[in-house]
């Protein structure tokens, strides 16, 4: 049985050598198609059941490809929406963390997220961007 199990694994790996293989966005595509599948399941919902395979047939097709320059593209703009879209909930966390110490303002200019320690109510401060170096006036 251990004979033919690393016959087997020498079998597989000669037949990945030149392939893309599995990366973070196969890894994505996969387990969102596994779930819509699951999630088909449920009463009036069953067209979730050809995404979902849909899905899973993309990941492997992307899997088995030789065509390193695409699939690093696709891959590239997977991060960068995914990068952004965590970026933004990680402000929100913050934000919510200091609501009582800290105030978040955005400049102008460079559209930063400047965050200062929470004024009085009711005063207008001046507030300068650690980025672009604008200043600003806000009123508290």
């Amino acid at each position: 049985m251990r004979r033919w199990l690393s016959t087997l694994e020498y079998k597989v790996n000669g037949f990945m050598q030149g392939r893309y293989g599995y990366d973070e966005l196969s890894r994505f595509l996969s387990i969102a198609g596994i779930i819509m599948i699951l999630i088909s399941y449920l009463p009036y919902i069953r067209f979730l059941n050809i995404i979902g395979f849909v899905l899973l047939v993309w990941s492997l097709g992307r899997a088995l490809s030789r065509n390193f320059y695409k699939r690093q593209m696709e891959r590239n703009r997977y991060l960068s929406i995914k990068n952004k879209t965590t970026q933004r909930f990680r402000l929100y966390k913050s934000m919510w963390r200091d609501r009582k110490t800290h105030k978040y303002y955005n400049c102008p200019g460079c559209k930063a997220d400047i965050r200062i320690k929470k004024p009085e109510r009711g005063r207008r401060i001046m507030i300068t961007c650690p980025k672009c170096k604008q200043s600003f006036e806000k009123r508290t």
